[in-house]
């Protein structure tokens, strides 16, 4: 080979090894995101839960009143 091809190797290997690292980067990254979605989505279904909860009541009472 001569030194042209083995400095576009070079190159190559470099630009590979530093995409390598934002791909692994990038999925922990992803990782992170998906554990916070889940924390949303939950936190989200207890807060439908509840109000559905006061819902109940409130509307328990109202009709207790009217009778």
């Amino acid at each position: 080979m001569d030194k042209e091809t083995k400095a576009s190797f070079a190159r190559i290997e470099s630009t590979l090894d530093r995409l390598s690292l934002e791909l692994c980067k990038n999925s922990s990254d992803i990782g992170g995101l998906k554990v916070q979605a889940q924390m949303g989505k939950g936190a989200l279904k207890t807060i439908l839960f509840l109000g559905s909860l006061v819902a109940i009541v409130l509307s328990v009472i109202k009709i207790g009143e009217n009778t």
